[in-house]
């Protein structure tokens, strides 16, 4: 009987890693089992847009939209005519390429801002438009005495179909 000892009658010091794979193998298997299940069950819901800013409804503000000007293959060319968002002022545009409309902007901005309480002028803006067309209109509202100027975005409105697709 031999109880592993080698040539010279010592004890063999090998490990049996054999029993120690089946059990690694065994783990493995369950593991790549479970995991697909695991992770198809547990949902979070996320939010898809950031919480929407209070406003106070008795306070005014001075908003401009900035449209864009399209060739016939609906590219855009540059900027076209800015607009006053206010249904009293809906007949007045400026062009930010000339600078005679720029400075007839800047003066209008600089007497409505006057008004407010806070000289912060939002921007509405097409999408498709180079932000430097944009960055030009935030300096004429800097210009006419607006502290800050910002980019009014709208939420999308794709994302709130029901789950039917219908």
């Amino acid at each position: 009987m031999d109880a592993g000892g080698g040539k010279k009658g010592g004890v063999k010091s090998d490990i049996n890693v054999t029993p120690l794979v089946d059990i690694v193998l065994v783990l493995l298997i369950i593991f790549i089992v479970i995991t697909p299940a695991v992770n198809s069950s547990v949902k979070l819901p996320l939010a898809k847009h950031s919480p929407k800013a209070e406003k106070n409804k008795d306070e005014k503000y001075l908003t401009l939209m900035l449209t864009s000007k399209r060739n016939d293959k609906w590219e855009v060319i540059g900027p076209g005519p800015i607009l006053i968002d206010d249904k009293d002022a809906k007949d007045l545009t400026f062009f930010i390429n000339n600078e005679d409309q720029r400075q007839r902007l800047e003066d209008f901005v600089s007497r409505n801002v006057s008004m407010l309480s806070q000289k912060v002028v939002f921007v509405k803006a097409d999408a498709d438009l180079p932000f430097k067309y944009i960055n030009e209109l935030f300096q004429v509202c800097r210009k006419g005495g607006a502290d800050e100027a910002s980019i009014v975005t709208s939420e999308d409105k794709a994302e709130e179909k029901p789950a039917g697709g219908k």
